[in-house]
């Protein structure tokens, strides 16, 4: 008998977390947070503790007690065991979305990750560039005596990480994990390497979709997935249903046309923001930079996430290289904000070490920028500036006649409303909108309409249906003879 734990990502959006188990082989598709349950109790300014942070979702019931599973540097730590040998026998992950994969950071490193060549290069980029641990463990809570003889706690240096066992798969081509197996199969969404799957169990065949669309660039990879869901007799289908209640969604063309043309008629500087790792929408904006003949300026986070991707056997001609003609890369104000103070005071050695070790390469790039170059010559440049980085403002000071193009999704809760209203806070000080003039909003989700998604389940042809990522199964009760809606940690058999 083939069973489905659903411990996340049912009547909610996102916390995708089903354990499969069939013939002793337990499997879990994807480990993802769910921003439902953890905006219940934390936000922006109360999190969980440290010191406690395992333990303090497990008693809120945002994650599932599993002995074995988690690392044992923060169970033994908090009384919880950990010498339990593990029974799950691998994570397969759809995407490298956090909705998705965030707390694979609290799983213990010998349970394989399986995933795209993209979804490791995205997570690599967590890491790198921030305090992630998706593809290596630095284990907390550990001390040693220094060389005076004192107790210290141990850092990376002292204690390199742990490299998690990381199996990156073929997309399209079969493989097997003990008595399951599993067919990935690439799909469009708003961030690259993502992936369905078909189970193929001892009970029957299991298809999920993960997160999809038809209006990005790769609609031709979700028909393919649907193809093959027809082509595989299937016994279940885990759906999506996100957007299933839209009737119809622009392209990710229509927002490189429609930014073509804002671009074309904005005099000065040309501002933009969308989600970082979003490359699909980076080459939405590369593409109409180029053909309005400016620069797309781009920040370093992604200037280095592209580094990655370009120097992938597989995924080297998807996107542009950091170093191509039409971007820029921006620099900065570093922490001691050295960049433009004179160097015979302050050594260029200085310089580089008042930034991070991943970003000291990209200062010696041939098409770096910073706030100078882009406040001399903004008719040049489509800035790209995120949430989080908007102080650059103060440094650049838009001229009049520049604009903003915002391209991403509009807020859902109120705190994101809050938030968005201080956004347009910094955009309405430096004159780039007004209360009469608005920010230009053009954005596509990378989530299918109720169109596509009742396609899909169309074209899957499953016996039966659990909805999964969605707050609306009315839907897909529509569109299915068969659906059986369930609720989280509810096991389904098949």
């Amino acid at each position: 008998m083939t069973s489905i734990t659903f411990h996340g990502g049912v009547n909610d959006i996102g916390g995708n977390k089903f354990l499969v188990e069939d013939k002793g082989t337990k499997i879990f598709m994807d480990f993802g947070m769910s921003f439902g349950d953890e905006g219940k109790f934390f936000s922006q300014f109360m999190n969980a503790r440290t010191s406690n942070s395992l333990a303090d979702l497990f008693e809120l019931g945002i994650l599932p007690v599993i002995p074995g599973m988690y690392r044992t540097d923060y169970t033994k730590h908090m009384g919880l065991g950990g010498d339990e040998e593990t029974e799950i026998d691998a994570v397969l992950l759809t995407h490298a979305h956090v909705d998705h994969c965030k707390y694979i950071s609290y799983l213990r490193p010998d349970i394989p990750i399986y995933c795209s060549e993209a979804s490791k290069l995205i997570m690599q980029n967590y890491d790198d560039t921030g305090t992630d641990q998706y593809l290596a463990v630095k284990e907390r809570f550990q001390v040693y005596r220094n060389k005076k003889g004192e107790i210290s706690r141990a850092t990376s240096r002292t204690n390199p990480p742990i490299p998690r066992e990381i199996k990156v798969f073929e997309e399209g081509k079969k493989f097997s994990i003990d008595s399951i197996d599993v067919v990935p199969m690439p799909v469009d969404h708003s961030i690259p390497g993502v992936d369905a799957f078909i189970l193929h169990t001892s009970s029957g065949s299991i298809a999920n979709t993960g997160d999809l669309r038809f209006h990005g660039r790769r609609a031709d990879d979700t028909e393919k997935f649907v193809e093959k869901c027809g082509e595989s007799s299937l016994d279940l289908i885990l759906c999506e249903g996100t957007r299933v209640e839209s009737e119809s969604s622009m392209t990710e063309f229509d927002v490189e046309s429609i930014s073509s043309k804002i671009i074309d008629e904005t005099k000065e500087l040309v501002i933009c923001g969308y989600p970082v790792r979003d490359l699909d929408r980076l080459m939405s904006f590369y593409l109409a930079a180029k053909n309005s003949g400016r620069y797309l300026v781009i920040d370093l986070k992604q200037a280095y996430l592209l580094k990655l991707f370009s120097g992938s056997v597989y995924c080297s001609k998807l996107y542009p290289a950091p170093d191509d003609k039409n971007i820029k890369i921006f620099i900065p104000r570093g922490t001691w904000s050295l960049i433009d103070k004179d160097l015979g005071k302050f050594s260029q050695e200085q310089l580089y070490k008042d930034y991070a070790t991943w970003q000291r390469e990209f200062l010696d790039y041939p098409n770096v920028v910073d706030y100078r170059d882009i406040a001399k010559n903004q008719k040049e440049f489509v800035f790209y500036c995120s949430d989080f980085n908007l102080q650059n403002l103060i440094d650049v000071k838009p001229n009049p006649g520049s604009s903003y193009i915002r391209s991403l999704t509009e807020p859902f809760d109120l705190e994101m409303e809050l938030k968005e209203e201080q956004i347009k806070n910094w955009f309405e000080r430096f004159g780039v909108i007004s209360r009469e003039r608005d920010w230009n909003k053009v954005h596509v989700s990378g989530h299918g309409d109720g169109v596509q998604i009742k396609h899909v389940i169309d074209g899957a042809n499953a016996k039966k249906l659990i909805p999964i990522h969605t707050q609306h199964d009315e839907y897909h009760k529509k569109w299915h003879p068969n659906v059986t809606t369930v609720n989280q940690h509810e096991t389904y058999s098949l």
